[in-house]
C-alpha cells in the first residue's frame, strides 16, 4: 500500500489530478482509445458473425493495428488516470473486474488475430466463418461489452 500512496504523490499523478489540462487530456485519450480498440474490434466480431458478408474477413485484419494502438494509449491514459487515486482503485471491484476484462479480451483478439491470419482467405472463399470463429467473436463482443460496462460502473459505486 506504500507504494499506491507514494504513486498518488507524484507530480504526475498531482499534474493529472489538479491541472486544468492533466485529467481532460488522459480522459479524452482514454475516450480515443477505448472508440478504436471497440469499434473495430466489433466491426469485426458481427462480420465473422455473419454480417457485412460482402467485406472479406482478410481485408479487416489490417485494421486491427489501430485496435492495438487504441489498447496502447488507453494503457498510457489508464495508467496516468490511475495514479491519482491508486490506493482507491486497488479496492474497487468494478475496476478489478474492468481490468480483468481487458486482459482476457485482449487474449482473445491476439488468438483471433493468428486465426484469422492463417485461415482468413479460407474463409472468405467458403463464405462461412467456422465455430471457432463465431466462438471468438461471441466471446469478445461479450469482454469488451463486459469491460465498457464495469469501467463505466467505476464512477458509481
Amino acid at each position: 500500500m506504500g507504494f499506491l500512496i507514494w504513486l498518488e504523490s507524484t507530480g504526475y499523478a498531482d499534474w493529472v489530478a489538479s491541472s486544468i489540462y492533466g485529467f481532460p487530456i488522459m480522459i479524452t485519450l482514454h475516450a480515443i482509445g477505448l472508440a478504436s480498440i471497440v469499434g473495430i474490434v466489433f466491426a469485426l466480431d458481427l462480420r465473422l458473425l455473419g454480417l457485412y458478408r460482402t467485406i472479406p474477413c482478410a481485408s479487416l485484419t489490417k485494421f486491427l493495428v489501430i485496435a492495438w494502438c487504441g489498447i496502447v494509449l488507453n494503457i498510457f491514459s489508464g495508467l496516468s488516470i490511475f495514479t491519482t487515486q491508486a490506493s482507491y482503485y486497488v479496492t474497487s471491484v468494478p475496476f478489478l473486474l474492468k481490468i480483468a476484462f481487458i486482459i482476457i479480451g485482449c487474449v482473445n483478439l491476439a488468438y483471433t488475430q493468428k486465426i484469422l491470419k492463417q485461415n482468413s482467405a479460407n474463409w472468405d472463399a467458403a463464405g462461412a466463418v467456422p465455430m471457432t470463429g463465431l466462438v471468438l467473436a461471441s466471446s469478445s463482443l461479450l469482454f469488451w461489452t463486459l469491460a465498457v460496462i464495469t469501467g463505466r460502473l467505476i464512477a458509481y459505486l
